[in-house]
């Protein structure tokens, strides 16, 4: 049994999974023509089962899975590889079952611990991740002098990426995802994130680019932007056309059972817009991605080319008047993880003033 589930193994770190089930399984059936104790095999069961997951077949892993927990009950990898089987079969309740058991009897396994809180995530429906530059992307120096120079440019902006969707169906929007591409997806990866389209807030490089080609080029799925920076991202992001869809004021995307609406914020950009969830599942409150709307304290820079003070002041009424617990997630960490509308409202730049006075200040407060 031994040399086939070494053979197993070394096919596994491969990333020859299909020669590794073969492995593993010819390793319990050796196993069982030489008379080898069942409870010796659970190993083999566990490999198979992770294997069997690497090529979608969930529910032999699930099997192989099973066939562990029950030759050593007391052994928490196998409760962690029929959890990880049940999660894939979005069985999320029962996978709860499994981790727990599985930190019950290793109570300091910092993975388990996570695919717990997935679980639980996933019981909810209601997936958030702010991703920030140099923690889950552009994270250390890079591999190349280009990649090096992207890697210390985002870290210096300090810029927010999110993926915002359905925590029960793992499908979700990428929002602002520029710089990192393959950073990104291995995030996406680990937190078991499928990305089923990318969200501009407005057309600024940082919000937009990194390693050519354009990053959603690289991550294969549409775009929804406003219509009134699309030109822009064509002519100078190079985002295809065909890869963009244009939204109006108001428009929504229902991804899984999360509905999202967006709210055109002009100002920054012509074309900025916002993504508001009126409730999230599973919460008491709703949440806006503010792009470079909205900061903690402070709005978007009114300096640059294509900015307009008064399309600033009308996009900050617009937002104003969301119910004050929603809670604010800017597209820079400038100040802040979040903040909320009430706590802009009380002192912050959605505090009552009239057009006039805030053209009297060019746009600070």
């Amino acid at each position: 049994m031994e040399p086939l589930k070494q053979k197993g193994n070394e096919a596994f770190k491969k990333g020859q999974f299909s020669a590794a089930a073969l492995a593993y399984k010819r390793a319990l059936e050796a196993a069982a023509e030489s008379g080898e104790a069942p409870r010796e095999t659970a190993s083999v069961h566990s490999n198979l089962s992770c294997s069997l997951l690497k090529l979608g077949h969930k529910e032999e892993a699930l099997e192989a899975a099973q066939q562990c927990t029950e030759l050593r009950a007391e052994w928490n990898k196998g409760w962690f590889r029929k959890g990880e089987a049940l999660f894939a079969l979005q069985r999320y309740d029962e996978a709860e079952e499994a981790y727990r058991q599985a930190l019950e009897l290793a109570p300091d396994d910092a993975t388990v611990k996570q695919c717990l809180l997935l679980a639980l995530e996933a019981q909810q429906g209601f997936l958030l991740r702010q991703l920030f530059a140099g923690r889950e992307f552009c994270v250390g120096r890079g591999c190349s002098v280009i990649e090096a120079q992207i890697f210390r440019s985002a870290q210096q902006m300090r810029n927010f990426i999110y993926f915002i969707g359905d925590a029960t169906s793992r499908e979700a929007l990428v929002v602002d995802g520029a710089w990192d591409v393959e950073g990104i997806l291995r995030y996406a990866e680990t937190e078991r994130v499928k990305l089923v389209g990318a969200v501009v807030t407005h057309y600024h490089f940082d919000h937009t680019g990194g390693m050519p080609p354009p990053p959603f080029d690289s991550l294969g799925i549409k775009v929804y932007a406003n219509k009134h920076d699309s030109a822009v991202l064509r002519s100078k992001n190079g985002v295809p056309s065909d890869s963009i869809v244009e939204l109006e004021d108001g428009a929504s995307i229902e991804v899984g059972g999360v509905s999202l609406r967006f709210i055109h914020t002009p100002g920054h950009t012509p074309g900025s817009q916002c993504i508001h969830i009126e409730r999230a599942p599973g919460h008491d409150e709703g949440v806006l991605i503010s792009g470079d709307t909205l900061f903690i304290g402070s709005c978007g820079r009114l300096d640059l080319p294509d900015c307009s003070r008064e399309a600033m002041y009308d996009s900050l009424q617009k937002l104003a008047v969301l119910p004050p617990d929603t809670r604010v997630y800017p597209g820079h960490d400038y100040g802040g993880a979040f903040t909320s509308i009430g706590k802009e409202k009380a002192s912050g730049f959605l505090r009552p003033m009239s057009k006039e006075q805030w053209l009297a200040t060019g746009g600070k407060r």
